[in-house]
């Protein structure tokens, strides 16, 4: 017994006896569960190509396989007519290798595309390659013949990386006859304009309303004595134009390109056919259906806005801000994401910038930075005994506003407008600040928070906080206070803030020297987060961020209906929920897992790096610390502690953390649980779609209070 499988749409024979599929297609090539189950285009007869990138089965790489991963290299978009036209990348340029051109998964909701990015983007992604498009052999566009030509696309944004091009139009069909001739072309750099045969006779505005970010579906049909009928995401847009081409005028076709060296329109290419006649009304009806597993119309970009002090900075430098942007991206089907920062010192006369070194919240942590109306950091703490909530903004805010606002401004307002997100990876020198601080800081943080939002005429209901958890740096009792102040804020949901990073302990001092092999790190400056412990945190930080910014109702092609109710992180990684007194010496903790089913006790947690008891005292009148020397696993949410000294008091006034104060963890010595190891819910393969890296077992979460010992097993 012979069987064939194809996808809803596909053909198993086209003409000239060729097979269009002879085997079951590539590992994910399965349509993406939940989404279109119509017809494909390639259900109206006649049709002479057909070009499908929204799964990896109409992909093949350099040497002709079939693509079976995301993220792959692709050599042609195969013509799944069976017609043997398939799409081959282009490029213009010479003298320079071309750029990779790659199957990227979730560019549309679940479905992909093949495209050119430039990997050694800074801020603002995607960055596709200035000079990338794709080769069809030969179609005829000409006057005298009938044909029907449809392709869906993406632009992630205007066009960027093309030297004095970035404000030129965009072609999206190019035809190479005679000395070459745009068929369609997008403007640019702020134009909205969709044209039709541009710089001819027949010039024709399809759409004055193009935005910045889209996926868009065209149809242009030519009949020979009538001209061409355009529709435009299915309502017709145009009728009747003249062809300004001659009778025949068969050559060779670019798809977003137009020929020039760094003439790509830099976009996404989703899907393209051809019929070499005339598609009927019905026809063109049935293609218009065929277009509804795409999401068409303007797209959403995700921003973050990030304010800080040095760690701030190392944050932005190790990539962590833009692997956060890229995160809540992934969640939302947002076509684009960005940070917008600035350190102090790169614009001056007046200064702008949002992240400045060695600056706190106010000037409430002398003696650096002492009260008093004559200082200011970003907020100005006049010493008069006044609450936080009437203080003014200090001179970094006055930074910050010139770098947002007004007509010093370095960021553009559409750009503003994107903004989905603050985020402060900031403690560091209020961390200094005594216990006793603990409602000062906090109606501090509130101050500020409400001063940004108000800067970017926001409100808390409509632009969140994201914030971490302190991290090991200055003082305990400061640590503690920063701790509980951030989780005492983010548990009020009028103020919207959210903790990204649940623990910060488990990382080490930037430039330290490591061996992953044992978890053991020497040296290092212990004031700063590596680099890669920063880059770690944006990843995790991306669940609980992705998940408030769907709770916003910020979905662009994935909406919050689609979000699985479990097996994605909420809060990034278990969370201790009971310490029971097993003996004076051993304790057993009680785990409630985040979105693993399991814990790992790695490399120094299994000498018992992080978990510390008071024993006796209290956060602001510290008692003695008894820190752990083991660790081990019990069951999937249990582990036990033992610690180096027995404790002495009852246990109704023994507090238990993870971590005390600016106890560092180290990196990979913290408890985790499983994730990385198990399925992801469908459709919601973050390191798949992604990369390897964001596949992550999840550190336990620091205590943010610390918490009572009971007597009585969980």
């Amino acid at each position: 017994m012979t069987m064939l499988f194809n996808y809803p749409g596909s053909l198993l024979a086209a003409g000239l006896g060729r097979r269009a599929l002879a085997r079951s297609l590539p590992a994910g090539s399965k349509p993406p569960a939940g989404v279109f189950t119509g017809l494909y285009p390639a259900a109206i007869s006649g049709i002479s190509g057909w070009w499908d990138a929204g799964l990896l089965g109409g992909l093949r790489d350099v040497t002709g396989a079939p693509v079976t991963l995301s993220n792959a290299p692709v050599g042609v978009v195969v013509d799944q007519s069976g017609n043997g036209n398939g799409l081959t990348p282009f490029q213009a340029g010479v003298g320079e290798p071309p750029a990779a051109t790659i199957a990227v998964p979730r560019i549309n909701g679940y479905l992909g595309a093949v495209g050119a990015p430039d990997i050694g983007i800074f801020n603002n992604g995607p960055v596709l390659d200035a000079d990338w498009g794709l080769l069809h052999p030969g179609l005829e566009l000409g006057a005298g013949a009938a044909w029907t030509c449809y392709l869906v696309w993406t632009r992630p944004n205007w066009r960027q990386g093309a030297l004095d091009l970035n404000s030129a139009p965009i072609a999206l069909i190019h035809t190479l006859f005679s000395t070459g001739v745009t068929i369609l072309q997008a403007d640019s750099s702020g134009g909205a304009n969709l044209t039709l045969f541009p710089g001819t006779a027949s010039q024709t505005v399809l759409s004055a309303m193009l935005a910045r970010r889209h996926s868009h579906a065209i149809i242009l049909r030519n009949t020979p004595g009538v001209g061409v009928d355009a529709w435009l995401d299915g309502a017709q847009v145009a009728s009747g134009i003249a062809n300004p081409l001659p009778a025949s005028a068969s050559a060779p076709v670019l798809l977003l390109h137009d020929a020039s060296v760094q003439g790509s329109a830099q976009c996404w290419f989703h899907e393209a056919a051809t019929w070499e006649r005339a598609l009927s009304a019905t026809e063109i009806s049935t293609l218009i259906s065929a277009q509804g597993r795409w999401v068409l119309g303007a797209r959403r970009g995700v921003n973050l806005l990030l304010m800080g002090q040095s760690n701030a900075a190392w944050f932005m430098n190790a990539g962590g801000s833009l692997a956060l942007a890229r995160g809540v991206a992934w969640y939302l089907g947002a076509a684009a994401y960005a940070f917008t920062a600035e350190i102090s010192g790169t614009y001056v006369a007046p200064n702008r910038y949002s992240v400045i070194p060695g600056h706190p919240v106010s000037n409430s942590s002398p003696p650096l930075f002492p009260p008093g109306s004559g200082a200011g950091t970003f907020l100005t703490n006049p010493d008069d005994g006044s609450d936080p909530s009437t203080w003014s903004g200090g001179p970094d805010f006055a930074a910050l506003s010139a770098y947002l606002t007004g007509g010093t401004a370095i960021v553009a307002g559409v750009d503003e407008a994107d903004i989905a997100f603050l985020v402060w990876p900031w403690s560091e020198q209020d961390s200094t600040m005594p216990y006793a601080n603990k409602a000062l800081y906090k109606a501090s943080v509130l101050r500020l928070l409400a001063l940004t939002r108000g800067l970017l005429g926001r409100t808390a209901a409509n632009l969140p906080l994201l914030a971490w958890n302190a991290v090991p740096c200055e003082t305990n009792d400061g640590v503690q206070m920063v701790r509980e102040s951030i989780a005492d804020l983010a548990a009020v949901s009028a103020n919207n803030i959210v903790v990204f990073a649940a623990q910060t302990a488990d990382s080490n001092p930037l430039d330290a020297a490591y061996d992953p092999t044992t978890g053991l790190f020497t040296g290092g400056n212990p004031q700063y987060r590596d680099e890669p412990d920063l880059l770690r945190y944006g990843r995790i930080g991306a669940h609980a961020a992705g998940h408030a910014a769907m709770a916003q109702g910020l979905g662009d092609t994935i909406q919050p209906a689609a979000l699985p109710l479990s097996g994605l992180p909420v809060k990034g990684g278990p969370q201790i929920t009971h310490v029971y007194r097993a003996s004076n010496t051993e304790l057993v903790l009680t785990i409630a897992h985040d979105s693993g089913n399991d814990l790992i006790v790695p490399l120094q947690a299994a000498n018992g790096a992080g978990f510390a008891v008071m024993d006796g005292g209290s956060v602001a009148t510290p008692g003695v610390i008894i820190t752990a020397v083991a660790a081990a696993r019990i069951d999937a949410t249990h582990v036990s502690v033992t610690l180096a000294a027995a404790l002495t008091n009852i246990s109704s006034s023994v507090l238990f953390f993870y971590p005390y104060g600016s106890m560092q963890i180290g990196r990979g010595d913290a408890v985790t649980d499983n994730a990385a190891s198990l399925p992801p819910p469908q459709n919601w393969n973050i390191g798949n779609d992604l990369g390897a890296a964001w596949n992550l077992n999840l550190p336990l979460q620091a205590t943010a209070y610390p918490i009572t010992l009971s007597d009585t097993p969980a």
